[in-house]
C-alpha cells in the first residue's frame, strides 16, 4: 500500500513539475519608410519622433528582461526619407540594419516593389530574417518567398504567416514591375496555411500582414477585418500599411495591432501559454503599442548608417535654383494653414510645372502635410522633397466635361465640413481628415473659391478658367492629376464610377518613370525652363471663405 501511494505521489508530483507558464513577446514594426536614424532628409534636421536606431534601443531593453522575444517587420522600409537613392545599389542599408537588430521575420510591403524586382532581389538576398509572403507568386505559379515559418520558444511553437496587400499590383500597374508576378487572396492563403501550421504542431497562429484593418478603396479582401472574420483560427494579426496606431482591437476573437508609421511605435504582443509536458495551451493574449520618441539612438546603427547619412545630406543640400520671394506665408486662417486655405507661391509653382509638361487645361495635386514652407533665396533639392512628398507622384491627363471637373473639385472641397453656428475655425471632415493620405486637392489653371457656408456639392463658387472663361457643364477640359487619385475616384462608390473618362497623356509614359514624377519635373523646370530663377509669387486664384 505504501509503495502504491508513493508511486501515485511521484506521478502527481512529476505532472506538477512539468506544468509551467511560458510567455512569448512579439515586437512588430511597420512602415518605417527609410527612418534609419533620427533625421529628416527633406528638412535636413534631426527628427526624434521615430527611427530604427531608437527602436533598436527599445528592443535591446525588452530582450534584456525577456528571453522569448520574436521581432517582426511588416514592410515598407526601402522607400521614402531619401533612402530610395540606394535601391539599385549593392550593400543596401536596410539588410545591414535589420541583420544587426536580429529581426526574425520580414514581410513585403507594397513599397518594396517600387524599384523593380532585380533591386528587391538583391536587398532580400542580403537579409538574414525569414522572408515571408504567402499570397505572392511568379505568374507561372512558383512562389517568390516562403509563405510561413515556425519559431520555437521554450517548447512553444509560434506559426507565422506573411501576407502582402494585393493592392500592390494596382499600385505598380504603370511601372510594369509586377507584370511577371501575381497576388492571390490573403484570406484563402491564410485558411490553407493555418491548417498546415496546426498539422506541424503550431501552438499559436500569428499573421504578419502588410494590410490595414479595413478594406482599401472598399475592395474586398484587402483589409484584415475580412481576414479575421473569415479565419477565426488566427490568434494574432500584426498589421501595417495604413499608418495608424492600433494598440489593441479584437475582431471575431482575433487580436489585431498596428504600429503606426515612420518608426514612431512598436507593436508589443504578449502571449501566455500553459505548458504541461507535450500539451501547450494559449491561455492569454494582449497587445499594446509603445512610442520610442524618448529613446536615444543605438550608436551602432548610427555608425552603420553613417556613410549613407552623409551622402544623403550632401544630395539634400545641392542648390538647384533660387526664388525671388517667400513662397508660402506662414500662420493659420481660422485653424487651417495658409498653404491649405489659399493659393500661394508654392501651389502656383507646382501647378505651373504640371501645366507646362502636361499641356493640360487644368491640373490638380495635394500636399501631404500642412507645414509647407520655402523662403526667399536658394532652392535646394531637400526643399522640393519637403514640400511635395509623393516621390512617385505623376501627372496623367484625362478628358473631362466641365461637370466632371466640378464634381471632382466638390469632392476635394468636402475635405472640410460645412460651417455650423458657433464655429470659429474651419473643420476637417472627421473621416477624410484622419485618412492615411491627404485628400484635399488644389487646382491650377482655374479660378475658384471654396465657400464653406454652403452645403456639400455647392462649395465651389465662381469657377472659371484662368483666362476668365466660365466653366460650363458640357465643355471639354483636359485635366491633369495623379493617376492614383483618378483610380480612387473611379472605383466602386467613387464620384467617377462607371463613367467614360479617357486618358490622353501620362507623364511617366511620355517622360519615363523617374523624369515623369512631379518632384523631378519641379527640379527640371527650375533648372532648364526658368534657368535657375523663379519669382515665387502666388497667382491668387483660389481661397477658402466663410469665416
Amino acid at each position: 500500500m505504501k509503495k502504491l501511494l508513493l508511486s501515485l505521489f511521484l506521478v502527481l508530483s512529476t505532472g506538477v513539475l512539468h506544468s509551467k507558464e511560458v510567455n512569448v513577446k512579439i515586437l512588430g514594426t511597420s512602415d518605417v519608410h527609410g527612418r534609419i536614424v533620427p533625421w529628416s532628409y527633406a528638412a535636413d534636421e534631426e527628427d526624434k519622433s521615430g527611427s530604427y536606431a531608437q527602436i533598436s534601443t527599445y528592443v535591446k531593453e525588452v530582450r534584456a528582461v525577456n528571453r522569448n522575444v520574436i521581432l517582426v517587420d511588416v514592410g515598407d522600409e526601402i522607400q521614402d526619407n531619401s533612402i530610395d537613392v540606394f535601391a539599385p545599389e549593392k550593400n543596401h542599408p536596410i539588410p545591414k540594419v535589420l541583420n544587426y537588430m536580429k529581426y526574425d521575420v520580414f514581410v513585403l510591403g507594397n513599397h518594396e516593389f517600387n524599384f523593380g524586382m532585380p533591386a528587391l532581389n538583391g536587398i532580400l538576398k542580403d537579409m538574414k530574417a525569414k522572408k515571408l509572403t504567402a499570397n505572392f507568386y511568379h505568374k507561372d505559379g512558383r512562389r517568390y518567398l516562403a509563405p510561413t515559418a515556425i519559431i520555437e520558444k521554450e517548447g512553444v511553437k509560434i506559426g507565422i504567416i506573411g501576407l502582402t496587400t494585393p493592392m500592390s499590383a494596382k499600385f505598380e500597374e504603370d511601372t510594369g514591375h509586377l507584370k511577371d508576378y501575381k497576388f492571390t487572396s490573403p484570406t484563402e492563403e491564410a485558411k490553407k496555411y493555418v491548417a498546415e501550421l496546426k498539422k506541424k504542431g503550431a501552438d499559436a497562429i500569428v499573421v504578419v500582414a502588410h494590410m490595414g484593418i479595413d478594406n482599401e478603396n472598399n475592395i474586398p479582401d484587402t483589409g484584415v477585418r475580412d481576414l479575421a472574420n473569415a479565419v477565426p483560427e488566427i490568434d494574432v494579426i500584426i498589421a501595417g500599411h495604413m499608418h495608424v496606431n492600433v494598440k489593441k482591437e479584437l475582431i471575431n476573437g482575433v487580436l489585431i495591432t498596428e504600429p503606426h508609421r515612420y518608426g514612431t511605435m512598436v507593436s508589443e504582443v504578449d502571449l501566455k501559454f500553459d505548458v504541461n509536458g507535450k500539451k501547450v495551451k494559449l491561455i492569454d493574449k494582449t497587445s499594446d503599442t509603445v512610442a520610442v520618441k524618448e529613446k536615444e539612438a543605438d550608436p551602432e546603427i548610427v555608425k552603420i548608417y553613417g556613410p549613407y547619412h552623409e551622402r544623403l545630406r550632401k544630395i539634400a543640400n545641392e542648390i538647384i535654383g533660387e526664388t525671388a520671394n517667400d513662397m508660402v506665408p506662414q500662420g493659420k486662417n481660422h485653424g487651417v494653414s495658409i498653404a491649405f486655405s489659399k493659393d500661394t507661391g508654392m501651389s502656383s509653382f507646382i501647378t505651373d510645372v504640371q501645366k507646362h509638361y502636361s499641356k493640360a487645361d487644368v491640373v490638380a495635386f495635394s500636399y501631404n502635410y500642412e507645414n509647407v514652407k520655402l523662403d526667399k533665396g536658394p532652392i535646394r533639392r531637400k526643399d522640393i522633397v519637403f514640400n511635395y512628398r509623393y516621390a512617385g507622384g505623376d501627372v496623367s491627363v484625362y478628358e473631362m466635361t466641365g461637370k466632371q471637373l466640378k464634381d471632382y473639385m466638390e469632392w476635394s472641397a468636402d475635405y472640410f465640413d460645412t460651417i455650423e453656428k458657433g464655429d470659429k475655425d474651419y473643420r476637417y471632415n472627421e473621416v477624410r481628415g484622419k485618412s492615411k493620405y491627404v485628400t484635399f486637392d488644389i487646382f491650377g489653371g482655374v479660378k475658384y473659391k471654396i465657400d464653406l457656408r454652403n452645403a456639400k456639392g455647392n462649395k465651389i463658387t465662381g469657377l472659371e478658367l484662368a483666362d476668365g472663361t466660365k466653366v460650363t457643364p458640357d465643355m471639354k477640359i483636359k485635366v491633369g492629376m495623379n493617376s492614383y487619385r483618378f483610380d480612387q475616384l473611379a472605383k466602386k462608390g467613387g464620384i467617377f464610377e462607371g463613367q467614360n473618362i479617357p486618358l490622353v497623356w501620362s507623364s511617366k509614359e511620355a517622360m519615363g518613370q523617374e523624369k515623369g514624377t512631379i518632384q523631378n519635373m519641379m527640379m527640371d523646370y527650375i533648372q532648364n525652363v526658368k534657368n535657375g530663377k523663379i519669382d515665387g509669387k502666388s497667382h491668387d486664384r483660389w481661397e477658402i471663405i466663410g469665416l
